[in-house]
């Protein structure tokens, strides 16, 4: 029996509901950004986040991208005619629930992160928030 590694998936719908929404408070860095509504993410749009947020803060401090482009997205051929099965794989995409924070910054000013944000959420076509990790007072 062969196990095919990766399925061809048909419906979008059908991956949201399989994606788990682990992290929805910040690990790693002290500022973030959380989606406030489900969607897809290409890793087109994530990279032009990552050179956006690079570009903003001159490279200073950490950039970390919680998301990861692991469902495909097939299509078929222009031309083609109906049936015979899903299409080849076209293109790779995150499938992101609401409340998730898909990038997460450390090491750079409060100003300058909220600039680099307000950029990167005309970019991703979904609703974003950003937010702060709290500080313990020991």
């Amino acid at each position: 029996m062969e196990i095919n590694k990766f399925k061809k998936h048909h419906k979008q719908s059908k991956l949201q509901k399989n994606e788990k929404n682990s992290l929805q408070n910040l690990k790693k860095g002290f500022y973030g950004l959380k989606v406030l509504e489900s969607g897809i993410v290409t890793p087109k749009q994530l990279e032009t986040a990552r050179r956006v947020i690079a570009r903003i803060t001159k490279r200073t401090g950490k950039i970390f991208i919680n998301v990861s482009c692991n469902h495909p997205l097939t299509k078929k051929p222009l031309l083609s005619r109906m049936g015979k099965g899903a299409g080849g794989v076209d293109t790779w995409i995150a499938c992101v629930k609401k409340g998730k924070i898909i990038i997460e910054v450390k090491g750079v000013s409060k100003k300058l992160v909220l600039i680099a944000f307000k950029a990167v959420q005309y970019r991703i076509p979904l609703k974003m928030d950003v937010i702060e990790r709290e500080l313990l007072d020991a």
